[in-house]
C-alpha cells in the first residue's frame, strides 16, 4: 500500500468520500450490469495474446464519405478462429471517436452486433464494440496504432483496474467492389461494464468531479503512468479519456481511475498529435506531470512500483512482433528515460513538486 498523503490531505479526502458516498443517488449515474449487457464471462478473447481473424465487409466509402454522420450501416462480420472455422453475421458499424474523425481518413468503428451470434461467449454477451483502427494507409500510422496497443497492455501490468485490449488481423472488404481490399491491424478494447464487473464495481458518471475525489492510490499511479508515456490529454472533470469506477466493497470509499485513448501521447508520438494542455510545447514527447500534488514519500512508494514492474514493461515490448525495429528501438528510448528520470534523487522537486496540481478543499 502507497504511504500516499499527509494527514491533512488524508482528512481532507476521508470526508470527501462521505460527500461522494451520500450524494451516488443523485449525483452520479451508475450503470448497471444489465445496462451494460454485460453478464459474468468467463474465457473470452481476451484472454490470448494472439491476434484475432476478422474480415468486415461494407460500402467504404459511403462509411468514410458520412464518417461525420455516425449513422450505422449495414456490414457483415466474418470471424475466423484458430481451428479453421469462420462464422458470419450480419451487424450494423458506425463511426466513433471525436478527434479521430477529423483528423484520420479511416475513423474508427463502433461494431454494433445486436441478434447476432458468433458462438464466442463476449462477442455474444456484449454487442456494442469500440474497434480502434488504422488512421490512414500508411505504415507509419499503423504503427502508431500497435503502440497505442502497447499502452493499454503496459498499464495491464500494473492494476486490473484496467482496459483488456485484443490485437485484430482486419480485412476491409467493399462490398460495392470500388475500392481495393485493406488488409491492417486493428484493435477491439474491452467493454466498460465488463471491466466493471470482473473488478468488482460499477461504472460512476458525474462530469463534476475532480483528482480530489479519486482514490489516491489509484489517482498517483494513473498520474505517474501518463507521466511515463508523455500524455497529458486525460482530464477528470469532464471525463475525458478517464472512467471512473467505485468499488461494490463499502470500506473502498473514492472512486478508481481508468485511463484510455493514448494517440497523442509521447510514447505513440503520433504525427497530427499536440500537447493539448500547452500547444506552445512543440513535441509530445516532452514530459509534463499533470496529476496532484502528494508527498514525496508516496513519490518514493509509486517509483518502487514502477521500478519493480521495469524488466516486465521491456519484455512485454520485445515480444511484440508487430512492432517493426525503428518503433521498439523509439520507444524503448524513450521508456528508458524514464526510468532514468524517476531512479534521479531530485526526481520529486524537479518533475512533480514543480508541476504538480494543489487540491483545494
Amino acid at each position: 500500500m502507497l504511504s500516499l498523503l499527509n494527514n491533512n490531505f488524508h482528512l481532507q479526502c476521508s470526508l470527501l468520500a462521505i460527500m461522494v458516498f451520500l450524494i451516488i443517488p443523485d449525483g452520479f449515474s451508475q450503470k448497471s450490469q444489465s445496462e451494460n449487457d454485460a453478464a459474468f464471462i468467463g474465457q473470452n478473447i481476451f484472454e490470448s495474446d494472439n491476434p484475432l481473424q476478422f474480415t468486415l465487409t461494407f460500402d467504404i466509402r459511403d462509411f468514410i464519405k458520412n464518417k461525420f454522420e455516425e449513422k450505422e450501416i449495414p456490414a457483415v462480420l466474418s470471424y475466423h478462429k484458430n481451428n479453421g472455422v469462420s462464422v458470419s453475421d450480419s451487424i450494423s458499424i458506425k463511426t466513433r471517436g471525436n478527434s479521430r474523425k477529423e483528423i484520420c481518413y479511416f475513423p474508427p468503428i463502433k461494431l454494433k452486433l445486436k441478434n447476432t451470434s458468433f458462438r464466442d461467449s463476449y462477442l455474444d454477451q456484449v454487442k456494442s464494440h469500440k474497434l480502434v483502427t488504422h488512421c490512414n494507409n500508411s505504415g507509419t500510422s499503423e504503427q502508431y496504432l500497435l503502440k497505442e496497443y502497447l499502452v493499454y497492455k503496459l498499464y495491464n501490468l500494473f492494476t486490473e483496474l484496467s482496459f483488456r485490449v485484443q490485437l485484430v488481423k482486419m480485412q476491409y472488404i467493399d462490398s460495392e467492389e470500388k475500392i481495393k481490399t485493406i488488409n491492417k491491424y486493428a484493435f477491439l478494447i474491452e467493454d466498460v461494464g465488463v471491466l466493471a464487473q470482473r473488478n468488482d464495481c460499477l461504472e460512476i458518471e458525474n462530469d463534476n468531479l475532480g483528482m480530489r475525489h479519486v482514490d489516491p492510490e489509484s489517482m498517483i499511479r494513473f498520474s505517474l503512468f501518463q507521466f511515463m508515456i508523455g500524455n497529458v490529454d486525460w482530464k477528470i472533470e469532464g471525463l475525458h479519456n478517464v472512467k471512473l469506477l467505485k468499488s461494490n466493497n463499502f470500506t473502498k470509499e473514492l472512486p478508481f481511475v481508468v485511463p484510455y485513448d493514448f494517440d497523442h501521447s509521447g510514447f505513440v508520438n503520433a504525427g497530427y498529435a499536440v500537447n493539448v494542455r500547452n500547444p506552445e510545447i512543440a513535441s509530445v514527447k516532452t514530459r509534463v506531470f499533470s496529476g496532484p500534488c502528494f508527498t514525496e514519500q508516496a513519490c518514493q512508494d509509486v517509483v518502487k512500483e514502477f521500478i519493480g514492474h521495469k524488466a516486465e514493461i521491456f519484455k512485454t515490448i520485445n515480444d511484440f512482433d508487430p512492432l517493426n525495429k525503428k518503433s521498439g528501438k523509439e520507444i524503448k528510448a524513450y521508456i528508458n528515460r524514464f526510468f532514468e528520470l524517476i531512479e534521479n534523487p531530485e526526481f520529486y522537486r524537479k518533475y512533480i513538486s514543480s508541476n504538480c496540481t494543489v487540491l483545494n478543499d
